[in-house]
């Protein structure tokens, strides 16, 4: 018999191969929606008024309010849908239509990266504004200016409709991340920030510790209310956008976000507790990690096994105050330009958020203004921008694991 459901509960549906039909991939998250409630939740959203909002308007007389949904993708840079940098178009075509089935109207939105992206472009290229079957919203139409009580970050500008919205539905893809290890449920919402208010943040907090605390922050602007994270494919190594793909035919969901990204940190190989963002996440009272409890998709107990061989950043645990003191001979890790990829289009100089490069021709990085952000790397769609691999490695090695560099 499934168990009762819990706040911390984490579903791990395995839809048998990574590139499913769209009928299986349909009947997965109708099943995610059953399983945690969503459907109900939708439904019973459709007749209430959200403080933002206010009442859900009625499609014709006689009938009842339809709940608002924003889905939200992972729609970070125009690269076609096969490289899985992007959530998969047949997951988001899945959530509308769950979303629909359920009584609601959805939406779907995201703020990619990059000061210049623009975000219909982005999905068109991506196979996500196809999937939206018409309702794609262009998040930085309207945008609001929030308050934050953060040490590195007073104030953002996010999607207004973001707190608008009855219902928000996350949906990211299980990728690494250079600079926070892991991109999952929580890191995505770090597209609620509108243009290049995102290269400002990333300079305000520069370190991994900061960072962590942001993107907590920001997260607790508009919790979701239910993320699926795609991860039919899942992309390891120097993530997010240029690490290596491999198949594995699953969805993972829940209603907590850091619940959600425990299980993922834990399917990767890495200890939660030594990422920062449960560090921060811990020590302000906002996640238990005895919560949380992993299911398989008719809700019986499962244990959590990691993906076998997964490679992790070159980047791993590795905070710029760590590399002041542990690399001040060596020198900081930068990323390095590979000649032969790039195109000398300029993207990255653009996104650079201390602007530590210039073009000539080819990318040069200002060593005195570069802070290891990586969002040149993120951002290339050339793969050009790379990470070398060897003094990161010996410095995880040599912090966390005894060894030696």
């Amino acid at each position: 018999m499934p168990t009762p459901q819990l706040p911390g509960d984490v579903y791990i549906l395995d839809l048998g191969r990574p590139d499913p039909s769209p009928e299986a991939v349909q009947q997965a998250v109708d099943r995610l929606f059953a399983l945690t409630g969503m459907d109900k939740v939708i439904g019973a959203a459709g007749w209430a008024a959200t403080p933002a909002a206010g009442p859900a308007v009625a499609t014709s007389p006689g009938t009842a309010p339809r709940c608002q949904v924003l889905i939200k993708p992972n729609i970070l840079a125009p690269v076609p849908a096969e490289m899985h940098v992007t959530t998969s178009p047949s997951v988001v075509r899945a959530v509308v239509g769950a979303v629909r089935a359920a009584g609601g109207t959805p939406s779907v939105g995201d703020n990619p990266g990059g000061v210049d992206r623009n975000s219909l472009h982005t999905a068109e290229v991506c196979g996500i504004l196809a999937a939206s079957d018409g309702c794609f919203r262009n998040l930085s139409d309207e945008v609001v200016e929030m308050r934050l009580d953060n040490p590195s970050v007073d104030k953002v500008v996010i999607s207004k409709f973001i707190l608008e919205a009855d219902v928000v539905i996350n949906v990211p893809v299980f990728k690494t991340h250079m600079l926070t290890t892991l991109t999952g449920a929580v890191k995505n919402c770090y597209g609620y920030v509108a243009g290049t208010n995102k290269a400002r943040l990333h300079l305000a907090a520069f370190s991994r510790g900061r960072f962590a605390q942001l993107l907590l922050d920001l997260y607790a602007l508009r919790v979701p209310d239910l993320h699926i994270v795609d991860a039919l494919y899942v992309m390891e190594g120097n993530g997010p956008t240029h690490g290596r793909v491999r198949p594995y035919g699953k969805l993972v969901a829940g209603r907590d976000g850091l619940a959600v990204d425990h299980v993922l940190t834990r399917l990767m190989g890495v200890d939660p507790a030594e990422t920062r963002l449960f560090q921060r996440a811990v020590e302000r009272g906002l996640f238990r990690p005895e919560a949380v409890r992993a299911l398989d998709g008719d809700g019986n107990p499962i244990q959590v096994e990691a993906i076998p061989n997964f490679v992790l950043p070159n980047t791993i645990g590795v905070s710029i105050e760590e590399q002041a003191q542990l690399l001040v001979a060596l020198g900081a890790i930068r990323p390095v330009v590979n000649d032969d990829l790039c195109t000398m289009c300029g993207d990255c100089a653009k996104n650079c958020p201390p602007q530590a490069i210039t073009l000539d021709p080819f990318p040069v990085i200002d060593a005195g203004k570069c802070i290891s952000c990586f969002c040149c790397a993120e951002l290339c769609t050339e793969g050009a921008m790379e990470v070398p691999s060897g003094e990161a490695t010996g410095l995880f090695n040599r912090m966390f694991r005894g060894g030696s560099a």
